[in-house]
């Protein structure tokens, strides 16, 4: 059975760097998790952590102003997983995007309804109270169980609308068997909150500002993913001269730390994860053999892309 090796876990624990760090160990390439490095132009404000010795896979897939969905990312993962496990090395999947990671090993059925632009097209045209109330009428238990975020979120609502009206709903997925050990990097609110800022400080320094003006000046939809990501929807409100720059880092901070919160919450819920302490001077070491246990030399066989 193919081994698949997963780090998750909330923002700013290094996630990447041990990524890179098991992968050069352990003969790997790393599969990107990440809802916002699958676009372009957002190298600085998203924080892509690229590597010179390891393959880092979809990033950088697609330009802003499109319109990525998990289906998507389900199909291309699988592929790459395929295409490395071929060549005998090992799959990482690297990344704080919870969706993203359940789409591989436990997916929706409805994941590969594909987009509708035209009902896209005239359910943009309607107010978010709007798209609640005709989604609450299409499916109600689903609307009730949905959270406040997603509530309030127009582009989920036009999917789940999108979902609900599909005539290709309750296929069936074929689920590739794999061998999966799942690390997660977790530590206190304060020393998350404080790396968080630290980390919004450096990528100001080295251009977030000037890298957010380039991609307002190229693309108008404030409803795009891209341009709604963390950090540039914050520094929109400066730019457009709405507040200042101090306010706007201020809540690029607070939106980090709540993301953090969020997804903490999300991967808590998932049994399955094997949770590290990154305050433990002795974390990366205990991974190490962890994972140094877990995978041995074998042959793999390639899987089915589903």
């Amino acid at each position: 059975m193919n081994k698949l090796l997963i780090i998750c876990g909330p923002t700013a624990t290094g996630k990447t760097s041990l990524g890179i760090h098991l992968a050069k160990k352990f003969n790997g390439e790393i599969i990107s998790a990440d809802s916002r490095h699958v676009y372009r132009g957002l190298n600085i404000i998203t924080g892509k952590d690229k590597s010179k010795d390891i393959p880092v896979h979809l990033i950088d897939i697609v330009d802003p102003d499109y319109i990525y969905n998990l289906g998507e990312y389900r199909t291309l993962a699988l592929k790459v997983i395929n295409e490395i496990h071929q060549k005998n090395k090992l799959s990482i999947i690297v990344g704080g995007t919870g969706l993203y990671i359940h789409s591989i090993l436990k997916p929706l059925e409805d994941i590969n309804i594909p987009p509708n632009e035209k009902l896209r097209k005239e359910l943009n045209s309607l107010t978010k109270q709007q798209l609640q109330r005709l989604f609450s009428r299409l499916n109600k238990s689903w609307y009730e169980s949905m959270n406040y975020s997603d509530k309030n979120n127009p582009r989920r609502l036009i999917r789940a609308i999108e979902i609900s009206l599909s005539k290709e709903k309750n296929q069936k997925i074929n689920l590739p068997s794999f061998n999966t050990l799942i690390i997660g990097l977790a530590g206190s609110s304060e020393f998350i909150n404080k790396k968080i800022d630290k980390r919004v400080e450096e990528r100001l320094k080295n251009g977030a500002l000037e890298e957010a003006e380039d991609i307002l000046k190229k693309y108008k939809n404030p409803s795009l993913p891209a341009i709604s990501s963390t950090g540039v929807r914050q520094l929109k409100e400066f730019i457009e001269n709405k507040i200042s720059l101090i306010e706007a880092i201020k809540k690029w901070k607070l939106a980090e730390y709540q993301y953090a919160k969020r997804q903490m919450t999300w991967f808590k819920k998932e049994k399955d994860v094997n949770w590290f302490d990154i305050q433990n001077k002795d974390h990366i070491s205990q991974i190490e053999d962890m994972v140094s246990k877990w995978y041995t030399s074998f042959s793999q066989q390639p899987i089915a892309n589903s």
